[in-house]
């Protein structure tokens, strides 16, 4: 399987899916069944793997972060230093572990 998605070969994952369509193992079948229902998700990713929502989730997380050091008794100089600390690139949360 990892031929697929490293060669990004479309041809090989339907290749992979009448293979093991009709598998002894159960857990080969109920996979191939997944990734026939969400077939075009899978094509799309295959054949887009320079396309990431990585850089949306980083964003969220940092709201999210904030948020729960608000709701806690953090009070706005923190939330403000957090905001700030976050804006750089270079910036981890490990190193400024609350």
């Amino acid at each position: 399987m990892h031929q697929v998605f490293d060669g990004g070969s479309v041809i090989l994952l339907h290749e992979f899916i009448d293979k093991y369509i009709e598998s002894k193992y159960e857990a080969f079948t109920k996979y191939v069944k997944g990734l026939k229902q969400d077939l075009d998700a899978v094509e799309n990713a295959i054949l887009n793997r320079n396309i990431s929502n990585g850089p949306i989730e980083g964003v969220n997380n940092k709201i999210k972060l904030l948020r729960r050091i608000r709701y806690g008794r953090a009070g706005p100089e923190l939330v403000n230093a957090v905001s700030v600390l976050s804006s750089i690139s270079k910036f981890t949360y490990a190193e400024y572990a609350i």
